[in-house]
């Protein structure tokens, strides 16, 4: 069923809600809805374009000299992200059946950054942020089995939530977690079997996966760190 996009105004409105770093400039955001497999754009030169998830998830990729995809970052709600003409290496493109963003331009950004000091360090921390979930992916990544590297995705995913329930809605598909991962669809799922029998985990959908016992996975992911020297 396809997913109906509303008009701009009323994601701006969901903008206006929502409380971020660059809220003194929503004023001058563009309203950006994407398709699925949809290349955000831009065309703004070196001073390139901040973006901002308001919903759905948006894919960083770059291609491996073997020629497979690895997801270097994944944007998710609330997320910022930066693109400029010196980024032509990756892909950036939405993942989700709805994916709207705010689009700030990078000139008028960085003008305000120079005059307003504290608009600065609120920029300074929107680039903290970015910094924080490549290093949060690499931990992932670093971890010694597809099970753990798995429970950890899972985990950041609703560490990443606003409610942080337990309860994960996947804003991606498994060969997107995969790519994500740098493993194979087919380990994805077999480790997402293999966690719904040790009653870990519950399936809800197959994009709704339910946390059911945190404290087991969390021990897990305690472990392979101390076995890592992470």
């Amino acid at each position: 069923m396809k997913t109906k996009i509303h008009a701009a105004d009323y994601y701006r409105r969901m903008l206006s809600m929502q409380p971020h770093a660059l809220k003194r400039l929503d004023a001058l955001a563009k309203i950006v809805p994407c398709n699925r497999g949809q290349e955000i754009p831009n065309n703004a030169g070196p001073a390139g374009h901040w973006y901002y998830v308001i919903i759905g998830a948006v894919r960083r990729c770059a291609v491996r000299s073997d020629g497979r995809r690895q997801i270097v970052d994944l944007m998710l709600p609330r997320d910022f992200f930066f693109i400029s003409d010196s980024q032509s290496e990756a892909t950036i493109e939405a993942i989700a059946e709805e994916t709207v963003l705010a689009s700030y331009p990078g000139q008028r950004v960085e003008m305000v950054a120079e005059r307003d000091v504290e608009f600065a360090r609120e920029l300074r921390d929107v680039t903290f942020q970015s910094l924080t979930r490549s290093q949060a992916q690499l931990l992932i990544i670093g971890r010694l089995t597809a099970l753990e590297k798995v429970g950890s995705f899972l985990l950041s995913l609703d560490g990443r939530a606003s409610d942080a329930s337990g309860q994960v809605v996947l804003p991606v598909t498994r060969y997107d977690i995969a790519d994500y991962l740098a493993v194979s669809v087919e380990t994805v799922c077999r480790a997402l079997t293999d966690l719904r029998q040790r009653g870990v985990i519950r399936l809800a959908d197959k994009r709704t996966i339910k946390i059911v016992n945190r404290s087991a996975l969390e021990e897990r992911m305690r472990e392979s760190s101390m076995a890592a020297g992470v």
